[in-house]
């Protein structure tokens, strides 16, 4: 017997959800929000690279504001899984 009801919105764009990822400039502003609200800290976008092939997310700042980043990195890259989802997230933060 075949399914009689319509299928969920969610489930026509599933295969799309599957192989479309975020562009370059919609993680680095995801980033600089993120990094705003849990850290109260402030970057500029060209301050920022971010790498689709490797998924690494680069930051060029001084000493103290990258050592604060990165001892939050792993909260900072689960608050970016969460609004990007996992195919387009970063990785890592170097």
């Amino acid at each position: 017997m075949k399914n009689s009801g319509p299928k969920p919105l969610s489930a026509l764009f599933e295969k799309y959800k599957k192989t479309l990822k975020a562009p370059e400039a919609t993680v680095i502003n995801t980033f600089i929000e993120v990094l705003d609200e849990v850290l109260q800290v402030s970057l500029k976008a060209s301050q920022i690279t971010f790498s689709p092939s490797t998924k690494l997310l680069r930051i060029q700042v001084g000493g103290p504001i990258k050592s604060e980043i990165l001892l939050h990195k792993k909260e900072l890259l689960a608050h970016l899984t969460g609004r990007l989802g996992d195919g387009s997230a970063p990785k890592d933060i170097l």
